[in-house]
């Protein structure tokens, strides 16, 4: 269902059932949260890149999947939603930065995941739909990450309309942060993972952890969190080593050295 592999500091998740149009199903979701889950407490795990094989990105839910839980009755069928509930949270909360290679078409739940990703970088030959409604169904446990991402208007229009929408209306509404040409797609996120691991990795799972604790608060309710939060970063071991580089004119320890290259060809 998903191929995982580790390189120099780099976690690769990609959806593997290409004849599927990498539709998910429950197995699928099983292996990306467990995946996602050991990664995020893996020190040797800096950033982790989600892409897919095949020509499509992720066709969303396996419908034969969906109907199959519809059938089991009440109970199980929500505690089979929360379960795919869980693989977008999993992403979104992860203490590592997450990348997503979008290539091809994003249907449903694949743009979910596209959304519960904190950085996403497209091929100009990418499309994302929210088609749900088509189908009589809702893009439930996904609007969340899709609501945040691209604001309540613009979920609407997607929402309602289940149209489809290319690579560059995904930028202007803030779906995707990056399109480029396909060919040029392994070199933006080479490029992205780069920047990610200049950060300490402490400070970039604090930084998930602030931005999720002042969105869409008025600045006095989190006074006390955001000066508690810059409080004990300045005093972690991780800021005085990149205060003391700083001023000595080093990298700091975190940053790779000579040995560890995040290449075209280990990403393509």
């Amino acid at each position: 269902m998903i191929q995982v592999e580790k390189q120099s500091g780099v976690g690769f998740i990609w959806l593997a059932r290409p004849q599927k149009h990498n539709a998910f199903d429950g197995a699928m979701l099983e292996a990306i949260d467990a995946t996602v889950a050991e990664w995020g407490e893996d020190p040797s795990v800096r950033v982790i890149v989600l892409g897919s094989e095949g020509p499509s990105f992720c066709a969303g839910a396996d419908l034969g999947w969906m109907a199959a839980q519809a059938e089991l009755g009440p109970e199980a069928n929500r505690e089979n939603a929360k379960k795919l509930g869980q693989v977008f949270h999993r992403l979104a909360a992860s203490p590592k930065p997450i990348v997503a290679r979008v290539h091809g078409a994003a249907r449903g739940g694949g743009v979910g995941l596209v959304a519960a990703c904190d950085i996403a970088v497209a091929s100009d030959a990418a499309s994302f739909a929210l088609s749900e409604v088509r189908l009589g169904l809702i893009p439930g446990v996904i609007s969340p990450f899709v609501v945040e991402r691209i604001g309540p208007s613009q979920a609407r229009a997607l929402f309602l309309t289940g149209d489809s929408v290319n690579a560059q209306t995904a930028l202007r509404i803030g779906l995707v942060h990056d399109v480029v040409p396909a060919s040029e797609l392994t070199n933006r996120v080479t490029a992205a993972v780069r920047s990610l691991i200049l950060g300490g990795p402490e400070a970039l799972a604090a930084c998930k952890q602030l931005v999720n604790g002042v969105a869409y608060r008025h600045p006095t309710e989190v006074f006390d969190f955001t000066a508690q939060a810059i409080a004990d970063r300045r005093a972690s071991d991780e800021a005085a080593e990149g205060m003391m580089a700083f001023l000595q004119r080093r990298p700091p320890a975190w940053v790779p050295g000579s040995n560890v290259d995040v290449s075209e060809a280990e990403l393509a």
